[in-house]
């Protein structure tokens, strides 16, 4: 257990990077925007495009950080309600769905993935260069993913205290 706490850890940490460098990039690109259009009227043709896909990628990685922080929304709150074996036991229910939704949404997002790449489309075009949009699209499958594992490791951690191998955590600041 202390191996996949590890994990989830260096998991978070690298999750919680790319949402700090791509919600800074978001401030810049909307501000340079802002500027080139006020001030030249133009703009970066591409950067709308690619600011609608960070706000995926800001938002499924934010979902994953809140996930693994106990701060998603309320679809824990009954849980908060319970002490002991019972709020393990719906913990773990809860988790055990959230996981299992989480797969399936990743599946059928690895499907919509492969049409994309195999339609080919093109996302924006910097000069010579069409980005393929499902680069873009690569974290539909990844923030699914990375749910199905922090609610996984969160089934794991109830059934674990169910089972009276470890005390519940209290330990948001991982």
């Amino acid at each position: 257990m202390n191996a996949l706490k590890a994990l989830e850890r260096r998991v978070l940490s690298v999750e919680k990077a790319i949402l700090i460098v791509f919600v800074v990039l978001m401030v810049f690109l909307a501000f340079l925007q802002v500027v080139l259009r006020g001030a030249f009227s133009a703009g970066l043709l591409w950067a709308d495009s690619f600011l609608k896909h960070l706000v995926l990628w800001v938002g499924f990685l934010g979902a994953s950080v809140a996930a693994h922080e106990d701060k998603q929304f309320a679809m824990d709150a009954v849980t908060r309600l319970f002490q002991g074996k019972i709020a393990a036991a719906l913990e773990l229910v809860v988790a055990l769905f959230t996981a299992g939704v989480s797969i399936l949404l990743t599946r059928a997002s690895w499907t919509f993935l492969e049409m994309e790449r195999e339609a080919a489309s093109v996302l924006f075009s910097i000069g010579h260069w069409h980005a393929p949009t499902w680069i873009f699209e690569v974290i539909l499958p990844g923030g699914f993913g990375l749910l199905s594992f922090h609610y996984g490791v969160k089934a794991l951690r109830a059934a674990a205290e169910l089972a009276g191998f470890s005390a519940p955590e209290e330990d948001a600041s991982a």
